[in-house]
């Protein structure tokens, strides 16, 4: 029986972080990160102000699932970003690169294209970024700081655009109004996709959105599925009676604070 990946997963107590912590703990060697203590001994105290302490964190493990961000989308200021995802992401790139990881899958977000959703366009994977405010923009320089790592360095990086996700959710549990019916990511397609982000081989860079089956995503997936092996099965158009029969304005700007990424 081959041995089990050795998978560190960041920011393991947010939304999505949970998720991988519980549901891949019997596919992988999984430990987790979180600034502060948990009683879970799989978990290690790490932030990324310090790249030797991160870089110590990484050492033995094949693949870092980058999901340490600050995740509020309600500002355009710089400041809050600066720490965890600029000068973060930049510690997490090269902490890897010193412990010798192989391959690192960073959390994007599909606010680093959001202005094609404003003003109505669809885009994949080749579209300009068009970032919607100052946190898309963070994830644009992360997916660029991935770029120059894996030409410069030989690090493997594949970087997910995540849709909407929140922690064990259906469409109907979010407050965005008619727009979950497009961006919507489930539980199960959300490990699937990190999974094969993790797994597939032979890419040395890559750029994907995380988004489900959705009957009215404006995403393309074309090649998460001919890269990556994604297959998303699930549809939000199955709970669209739910969703819009609670009414609300169609919402794209203010509703992060429930811990979208």
């Amino acid at each position: 029986m081959p041995e089990r990946k050795r998978v560190i997963v960041t920011g393991a107590t947010g939304m999505i972080g949970r998720t991988l912590m519980e549901d891949l703990r019997d596919v992988y060697d999984l430990a987790g990160t979180s600034r502060s203590a948990q009683t879970d001994p799989r978990f290690i105290v790490l932030d990324f102000d310090d790249i030797d302490a991160a870089a110590a964190a990484f050492r033995g493990y094949d693949a870092v699932v980058h999901m340490h961000a600050k995740s509020n989308h309600n500002t355009d200021e710089l400041q809050p970003y600066l720490g965890p995802n600029v000068v973060g992401v930049y510690n997490m790139y090269e902490a890897a690169r010193r412990a010798g990881v192989r391959r690192v899958v960073y959390a994007s977000s599909n606010h680093a294209t959001g202005w094609y959703e404003l003003v109505g366009e669809r885009c994949d994977a080749e579209s300009t970024v068009r970032p919607d405010g100052i946190y898309g923009a963070a994830k644009v320089w992360g997916e660029a700081l991935g770029r120059y790592y894996a030409d410069r360095y030989g690090l493997e990086v594949i970087a997910l655009r995540i849709g909407s996700y929140r922690y064990r959710a259906k469409p109907v549990d979010f407050s965005m109004g008619a727009r979950i019916l497009s961006t919507w990511l489930s539980d199960r397609d959300l490990v699937q996709l990190v999974q094969r982000a993790i797994e597939a081989p032979g890419l040395r860079f890559g750029i994907y959105y995380g988004v489900s089956n959705n009957a009215r995503r404006y995403w393309d997936l074309t090649n998460a599925a001919t890269e990556l092996g994604y297959y998303p099965r699930d549809n939000a158009e199955e709970y669209a009676a739910e969703v819009l029969a609670k009414g609300g304005q169609y919402t794209l700007w203010g509703y992060s604070t429930g811990g979208l990424v």
